[in-house]
């Protein structure tokens, strides 16, 4: 096909396309206005007489033709044009973007009637609404434009200028062809192949590339290969870009006299035999010996360089003058030289100073002169001359190769020669760049040692050995730094342990400061929930980690030398040692020995001047951008880049190359995940205000009020996520009444958002990655949370009303032992037992004394966490955690050993004459004795059976199924089941009547789904016993053996568990659970094996603060070790177990006043055990003991006994802040929580003691305020929702200084008595629920299910009515499934005279826990990205980084609509092709943004491209 057939072919594909309108109808109003777009292009026609309202314009008629709709306020001389609405290639009228956008209005269709403007019926056409034209405004007008140069290669060329950094001619050419051929399918392919590319690193580019000659210790890198080892580097020039910033007075190292500040070129001329040389060093070292001396020209004269130190103000890293092949056209610009007098001296000893050899301008080692160092000050002059043409003298000849004549005494060298290598064994390194300056060895030499015998060092000793000289033919070694950190599953995994121990420093000196022995740093990252992808669990014997703190505030450092020094410069404080926990982070890989010395780092001993640190991430950005294949993810990218507020100063490590080059390339490798992954990983290293912290923290530790930093809460709004005003879907803002814009916050949502970003500090800081070595942070690796205590625990508000934590589960509706159902997380922990998402005492790591959580071999628990291999045999018959039963002798019966989600008796039963080891029963019950062989009524086999999916184990609910072989409908069938094997104690479940013949029968039984099976509970921490027994009771006529007769022990419940009838027949079944998981209902961290550990994480879930019945708890201590208490909800776990008893219970001295005090007793079944107040109490009676006064949320063991406390609940109501004395109305409203326990006990007749109330919910100490959602609707009008003083005298209140004090009290109501829409379930349920069919074992049926994506399912709890509070309803949101609980509540305050709805928080204010602190960090930002506003608002920016930067109302709605269901399809207008689908179905997904983008019909329209208020790619200006 010709390429004209081609073109006319694509251009009848969008004919097809533009032309093939919706065929929806138009009526035309009488009212309208009738006018044709001008026939004469690029003139603005006015539309005489029309002064707004509604106007009939046709669209355009054809493919190139646009018609644009303006209107002129000002009739001046440079009239401005305000676009109304346009139409274009034969499309329909829509709205463009402009002043009145608001208020304009378009309608198409196909006239349907006769109008007075004499359209014809079936006319396509358009009616636009447009604003009246007002006193002095010029009016509307018309302007056609018509493009017809519309070629393939022009599509191509301009699709890639909107997609690409530029499309290479190539690229253009090969589009080309395509779209020919395919038409704009062509694009959409593009499109879909781009997405399917991996990202091109930036991270990863500059890594490759970074080989630098290092003159000093990096404590963050790795020492490269020794002289002698393959990847060795070489180079023949004698004088590197960093000798001539030591030469100026840069900062050196601290060993040797080489690389001191202003350390001199020095020339020496000596007699060799009968001929004379030139040795020139550097420092004291030799760098090489010239048969001809240095010259410069001086007024058109070669003078001679004199022998002296001299200074370098600049060098080219290349041999001579030579850059490749290429000659320089300037002589001697390669080296440059201060001579004698001139050159560079430091007069810092001059002035009173000490120089201590280190070179690190530390104020009182060296001189201060007005105030400035005087080392810097020097420094500053040299520049000066340097910069003097006058007294720099240019080297003719360059920069000096490196060599030896014959004859020198090389013994006083340390040399390699590399003369005899060939290329297999010694490459240039990118000759095309450095001539033949730099070489690498291409394998390892067989010894490394020097042609004089003597062996090099290791590198760790950098300075000291770089600049030794190696003769002629040989070359100076340059040291590569970095190595890989692993992150994939490998083999040997050391966290850079084995480098760190090779490089380490022997120390020859006591006063050597601290830590500078270390030449380089462990590399494992600190481990986070943002970085847990990239670590993996090592047992390599280097593996580098950390243990807790000392009593001394220091930690014990672990490393293969056993070094040690300060954790905040080394490992995170978590890691252990029996296998430790190694991560990396994303493109940390090693450098690629063939690549030149491209960039440079940071080092605080040396920082050359002559580097532009900053213009390294401009290189880096500009290699990738314009050579990356992924053009596509690169463009994106940086359209990401620009929404977020980060730049390369942003983390103040504006030097720093790598770090601000990571923070970059977190939108690069997140170009097509979703948009809340890049605000995520943005928030993970860029938050712009660290060590924020709530305002209890610094209130209550240093009595210092300041409020939580709110600048990333603004940025994260305005900037990031919802923008400033509310907008339409289609990016138009939305208006009040008035006809102003809205906005989508105010300050208390700010003052609320700000709360989020509290706690979040560095990650420590490590190897590895370039790092300013002056810090103790890492700027590289993602935030932690450092402490939850400088974490905010307490609700905040969402910008449109509610909270966060709406549609959370409850914490409180957790099932008991939530840790086994299904979907429940664990976090491997390796070696550590402290955990990452709860807050343990870190003094309990490696505390051999601490009661910790040990899993048995036998629990499903442990099989799951460790899932071991190679586990040897049995030692007996007996198949132990494996649900399958074994006849066991000593208990008489089948047993299953070992814990087991079951216990099955398979054929140990099969025939009551023929059973194996017949009775099969515990406790002696025989059979029936009638041996008749037909007939064989029998118990078969027995199954228990979780109901739950986890171990049997007391607490949970059982299913029992029995299989039996009976007579007749009238035999019966009963069930027992004891925990007291030994000594059985039948309990009666149920009778089931079976049908004749064989049958399985289950408990629960079908027809009473409603009992239930429950095992006691076990208190045995070795583990329990229990036994089911099934009873057939046969109707046969022992007579008449062939008949049925009515039995005489009832045909329901049974007169004994034991009967006697000839035809009866008795089994039963032992199972057992084993571990500490038995008895346990909460977990936190468990030990799977010796050293071995896991961190529970609980799902996520909200609190709510406010709650009826309380219990009091012990909160800690103050400063002054006064208790503190505080109130708790008795229905969550939030405090350890505390019960009574006297000395003498627990075998210790009696003290004085024995008899007059009891004693708590701390009862946990490993240290950190939480148990709700229930449990609390049961585990005290068990326990032979009463109940505390309070139960323990703190480490102490002994706490005062005494009554039960009755709780008191109050709110603290704030008139407003005062902050910088400012009052601030805008805070009216907040609210505090206080809790009023009542008093303690007396300790001493004569000294009442009253325990202190925690200060975050005390009446006088709080600073913990709030926002809640006032209910206002029996408010009077002009009134005030809330107590306050002046408004209402604190209504039912007390007034207490400038607040109202109320109690509160919580009413707890059913919202629907019915099955209501799904509209209706989203309005008005707010609290959350789990699923009911899984986490519950049989305590919720089913009521209606409605698989419909607008259905409503419905499930009852056992015992309620159908729509009670407890009831679950079940909705679709896309693929997921949503479950809200019929339940709502409010808080009554004052008597009732207010109320509000109760708040739901992520934290247990009772037992605050750092995981909460992700969830709600977590929750937030699905908060912002779940937003209305998000998708037009980001779509927006993205259309404009895609160069249209005015986008149509279509274009934004066709974007949001592609975020919102993270897909968008792209259909062929001809049918010819199938439609191509972009992304996975995910909000927010960047690939079905990025395409709804590039393929909507105003980004491929090349006709637009004439329209002015279009927007485009920026030009040249």
């Amino acid at each position: 096909m010709e390429i004209s057939q081609q073109l006319l072919l694509f251009h009848f594909y969008l004919i097809i396309l533009y032309l093939t309108p919706p065929l929806w109808a138009i009526s035309i109003s009488d009212a309208t206005s009738l006018f044709s777009c001008p026939a004469e292009l690029s003139t603005p026609t006015l539309l005489p007489s029309f002064t707004g309202g509604k106007v009939v314009i046709h669209p355009t008629s054809s493919h190139g033709d646009l018609c644009i709709l303006s209107r002129v306020d000002r009739d001046t001389t440079k009239k401005v044009y305000i676009p109304i609405a346009r139409s274009y290639d034969g499309y329909d009228w829509h709205r463009v973007r402009g002043k009145y956008i608001t208020q304009v209005a378009t309608t198409c269709g196909n006239v349907t009637r006769e109008n007075r403007l004499d359209i014809a019926h079936g006319i396509r056409t358009c009616e636009i609404t447009v604003p009246q034209l007002v006193d002095g405004n010029a009016g509307y007008y018309l302007t056609s434009w018509e493009e017809k140069n519309v070629t393939n290669r022009r599509i191509a060329a301009r699709f890639l200028e909107r997609a690409t950094w530029g499309g290479t001619w190539n690229e253009i050419v090969t589009l080309e062809t395509k779209v020919a051929s395919l038409g704009i399918g062509a694009l959409a392919l593009w499109v879909k192949e781009q997405q399917a590319m991996d990202p091109s690193s930036h991270r990863k580019f500059f890594r490759e590339r970074l080989n630098p000659r290092t003159v000093e210790s990096y404590q963050y890198g790795v020492p490269g290969p020794k002289a002698c080892e393959i990847n060795a580097r070489f180079r023949r020039f004698a004088f590197t870009a960093k000798d001539m910033e030591l030469s100026q007075g840069a900062n050196g190292n601290v060993f040797g006299s080489n690389g001191l500040p202003f350390t001199p070129l020095k020339v020496e001329t000596i007699q060799l035999g009968a001929k004379r040389v030139w040795v020139v060093k550097f420092g004291d070292n030799v760098r090489t010996v010239l048969s001809n001396p240095l010259m410069y020209k001086e007024n058109g004269v070669n003078v001679t360089v004199p022998d002296g130190d001299h200074t370098i103000c600049h060098v080219e890293e290349v041999v001579g003058d030579r850059m490749g092949d290429i000659p320089f056209s300037y002589d001697g610009v390669q080296l440059q030289l201060l001579l004698g007098d001139d050159r560079c001296t430091s007069s810092f000893t001059d002035r009173g100073g000490v120089d201590d050899g280190k070179g690190d301008g530390a104020v009182g080692d060296e001189a201060v002169v007005d105030n400035n160092l005087a080392r810097f000050e020097d420094r500053s002059v040299c520049k000066t001359k340097c910069a003097d043409a006058n007294k720099v003298k240019l080297i003719l000849g360059g920069n000096l190769e490196v060599k030896v004549p014959s004859g020198f005494d090389m013994s006083t060298l340390s040399w390699i020669d590399l003369s005899s290598l060939d290329d297999t064994e010694i490459i240039n390194i990118n000759a095309d760049r450095t001539h033949d300056s730099s070489w690498l060895l291409q394998k390892s030499l067989e010894t490394c040692k020097d042609q004089n015998g003597d062996e090099f060092l290791d590198p760790a000793g950098l300075s000291a050995y770089d600049y030794s000289s190696m003769g002629r033919g040989k070359y100076n070694p340059d040291k590569p730094i970095f190595a890989k950190l692993p992150v994939q599953s490998t083999s040997s995994l050391d966290g850079g342990g084995a480098t760190m121990k090779a490089a380490a420093r022997n120390l020859t000196s006591e006063n050597v400061e601290k830590g500078n022995h270390l030449v380089v740093r462990c590399s494992n990252a600190q481990r986070n929930i943002f970085n847990e992808k990239q670590c993996r669990i090592s047992y390599d014997d280097n593996a580098c980690t950390s243990v807790p703190w000392d009593e001394n505030g220091k930690s014990k450092m672990y490393d293969p030398q056993g070094l040690q020094e300060m954790i905040d410069k080394y490992l995170p404080a978590y890691a252990g040692h029996e296998g430790v926990v190694i991560c990396g982070s994303p493109n940390e890989v090693e450098p690629i020995p063939e690549e030149e010395d491209h960039f440079d780092l940071t080092n605080r001993k040396l920082e050359p001047t002559s580097i532009s640190y900053h213009s390294q991430k401009t290189t880096v950005f500009v290699e990738v951008v314009l050579g990356a294949t992924d053009q596509l993810c690169q463009r994106l990218a940086f359209g990401l880049s620009k929404i977020f507020a980060t730049s390369t100063k942003t983390n103040t490590d504006h030097a720093n190359t790598e770090t601000n080059i990571a923070v970059y390339d977190q939108f690069v490798t997140s170009c097509f995940s979703t948009y809340k992954d890049v605000m995520k990983k943005e928030m993970s290293q860029q938050l712009t205000f660290l060590h924020s912290k709530s305002v209890a923290s610094d209130w209550h530790k240093e009595n210092k009020l300041a409020f939580p930093d709110e600048n990333y809460a603004r940025e994260n709004l305005q900037l990031h996520s919802i923008g400033l005003v509310k907008l339409n879907q289609d990016g138009t803002p939305v208006l009040d009444s008035d006809g102003n814009h809205v906005n989508n916050y105010e300050q208390k949502h700010i003052f609320s958002a700000a709360k989020v970003w509290t706690g979040l500090t560095e990650s420590f800081r490590r190897g590895n990655v370039e790092e300013l070595n002056r810090v103790t942070g890492s700027f590289l690796d993602p935030l932690q949370i450092g402490d939850v205590n400088d974490r905010d625990w307490f609700p905040k508000i969402k910008t449109g009303g509610g909270y966060i934590g709406d549609k959370f589960p409850l914490c409180s509706d957790l099932p008991e032992r939530h840790f086994l159902k299904k979907g429940a997380s664990f976090r491997l922990l390796g070696g550590s037992s402290i955990p990452i998402s709860h807050q343990d005492p870190l003094i309990w790591e490696g505390d051999q004394e601490i009661q910790r959580m040990r899993l048995s071999r036998d629990s499903s628990l442990y099989k799951k966490l460790c899932n071991p291999t190679n586990v040897p045999s049995p030692v007996s018959t007996l198949i132990a955690g494996t649900g399958i039963a074994q006849y066991d002798s000593t208990v008489m019966a089948p047993f299953c050993e070992g814990s087991s989600s079951s216990c099955d008796s398979v054929n140990l039963l099969d025939g009551r004459l023929a059973e194996v080891n017949r009775p099969n029963t515990i406790d002696g019950c025989s059979d029936g004795q009638d041996l008749t062989a037909e007939y064989n009524e029998s118990v078969k086999r027995i199954v228990v059976s979780s109901v739950g999916g986890g171990d049997l184990r007391g607490g949970d609910n059982v299913k029992v199924q029995a299989t039996v072989n009976s007579f007749h409908n009238q035999d019966r069938v009963d069930f027992y089941y004891t925990s007291n094997v030994t000594s059985p104690d039948w309990i009666y479940i149920t009778t089931v009547a079976p049908t004749a013949g064989e049958s399985i029968l289950t408990v629960p039984y079908k027809r009473y789904p409603d009992i239930m099976f429950t095992l006691p509970k076990c208190q045995s921490a070795s583990g329990c016993r229990h036994s089911v027994r099934v009873v057939l009771r046969s109707s046969r006529n022992p007579l008449k053996p062939s008949q049925s007769a009515k039995r005489s022990d009832s045909y329901n419940k049974p007169n004994s568990n034991c009967p006697s009838a000839p035809f009866d027949d008795v089994d039963d079944i032992v199972f057992e659970c084993k571990g500490k998981e038995c008895i346990v209902s909460t977990v936190r961290v468990v030990e799977v094996l010796p050293g071995v550990f896991y961190e529970y994480l609980q799902r996520p879930c909200v609190y709510l603060p406010f709650y009826n019945d309380a219990v009091k708890v012990f909160a800690g201590f103050d400063s002054w070790n006064n208790k503190l208490n505080m109130c708790a909800n008795k229905l969550l776990p939030s405090a350890r177990s505390t019960c009574c008893g006297t000395y003498s219970d627990r075998d210790l001295f009696t003290p004085r006043w024995v008899g007059e005090v009891e004693w708590a007793d701390v009862l946990s079944e490993y240290r950190g055990e939480r148990l709700t107040f229930a449990q609390n109490k049961g585990r005290c009676e068990d326990w032979g003991r009463s109940m505390s006064v309070a139960l323990t949320s703190t480490p102490r063991e002994e706490h005062g006994c005494g009554h039960q406390a009755t709780v008191i609940f109050r709110i603290s109501f704030l008139q407003h802040y005062t902050l910088n004395h400012a009052d601030l109305t805008d805070f009216q409203g907040l609210i505090a929580i206080i809790h009023v326990p009542e008093r303690n006990f007396t300790a001493w007749d004569w000294d009442e003691h009253h325990p202190e109330v925690l200060g975050n919910v005390h009446q006088t100490k709080t600073v913990s305020f709030f926002y809640v959602d006032w209910n206002s609707g029996n408010v009077a009008a002009g009134k005030k929702p809330f107590p306050h003083i002046s408004d209402n005298g604190c209504m039912g209140g007390i007034l207490s200084a400038d607040t109202c004090v109320c109690d509160t009290k919580v009413v707890t109501t059913a919202v629907f008595d019915s099955t209501p829409t799904r509209e209706m379930v989203l309005r008005s349920l707010h609290i959350g629920a789990f699923d009911p069919l899984e986490m519950f074992d049989n305590e919720y049926l089913t009521f209606a299910v409605n698989e419909l994506d607008d259905g409503v399912s419905v499930y009852r709890k056992v015992g309620y009515a159908t729509f009670s509070e407890h009831t679950i309803f079940r909705i679709k949101q896309g693929n997921a499934d949503i479950f809200l609980k019929n339940m709502e509540q409010q808080v009554s305050v004052c008597g009732g005279a207010f109320s509000f709805r109760n708040s739901p928080t992520f934290f247990d204010i009772a037992d605050p826990q750092l995981l909460s602190a992700y969830h709600e960090t977590d929750a937030y930002l699905d908060y912002v990205d779940g937003h209305d506003n998000t998708p037009p608002f980001v779509c927006n920016l993205l259309i404009q980084h895609f160069g249209i930067s005015n986008p149509s109302p279509d274009h934004v709605l066709d974007c949001s609509t592609a975020y919102k269901s993270g897909l968008f399809t792209w259909t062929d207008p001809t049918g010819n092709s199938e439609a191509i689908s972009f992304g996975s179905g995910s909000r927010g997904d960047l690939r079905a943004i990025s395409a709804s983008i590039l393929l909507n019909n105003d980004s491929l329209s090349v006709t637009l491209d004439s329209d002015p208020t279009f927007g485009g790619v920026k030009g040249k200006e």
